[in-house]
Parts: structure tokens; C-alpha cells; sequence
């Protein structure tokens, strides 16, 4: 995520901070199931998305073994037609899933030349 963000030269593209910001607050909000499923510490409340990136590396590392297949709801459970609990390995798969692609779309827009 990091080398995408560092690909934005000059004035970025209005969309980068859209998407950075949504990345951080979907990350958060994963991690905040994530602890609270595997009783293990919440990502720090002034972590930006280059800390946050590296602090939940080392808590998805940190994580014990029997954690992976605990289940965690993935939307408000007073919410109607949710989704489905997933277990925290998946919702971590997702994670990197969704870094990836959300780094793809800043990278794509980092190439895109401005106009003034």
C-alpha cells in the first residue's frame, strides 16, 4: 500500500484520499471485530494507514493459532440480511484482498496525468 501511495506525484488524484481514508476505516473496523472475537489489542485509535499497516502486521502474526478459526460477525447484528459470521483467518484474507486492490486503484490513478 505504501509503494502505491509513494507513486502519487504532485497534486494526487481527488479519488487517493477517498480511498485511503476508506481503507483506513475498514481496516479499523476489522480489527476492532478481530479483537474484540480473539480478546487481543484493538489497532491504536491515532494510527494512521502507514502505522496502522505495520501495527496489524504484527498483530495478525501475534495471533494465537486457535484464533484463525474463531468466527466473527461481519455486520451490525441487529442489522437485516447481514452477512454471515466469518472466521478471523478469512476476514485477515479479505484484508490483504482489499489492501490490494485498493492500492491497485491508487496506483491506476497516480498514472493518470492532471489537468489544471
Amino acid at each position: 500500500m505504501l509503494t502505491a501511495l509513494d507513486s502519487v506525484q504532485g497534486q494526487p488524484h481527488p479519488r487517493v484520499a477517498a480511498i485511503a481514508a476508506h481503507l483506513s476505516a475498514s481496516k479499523r473496523d476489522l480489527w476492532m471485530r478481530i479483537a474484540a472475537a480473539t480478546g487481543t489489542p484493538a489497532p491504536p485509535d491515532d494510527a494512521g494507514l502507514s502505522r496502522l499497516g505495520d501495527w496489524e502486521v504484527g498483530a495478525a502474526q501475534s495471533l494465537p493459532a486457535h484464533t484463525l478459526t474463531l468466527t466473527v460477525p461481519t455486520a451490525d447484528p441487529d442489522a437485516a440480511g447481514g452477512e454471515p459470521p466469518m472466521t478471523v483467518a478469512a476476514l485477515i484474507r479479505l484484508n490483504a484482498t482489499l489492501t490490494g486492490s485498493r492500492a491497485a486503484q491508487i496506483r491506476r490513478l497516480a498514472q493518470q496525468p492532471r489537468l489544471a
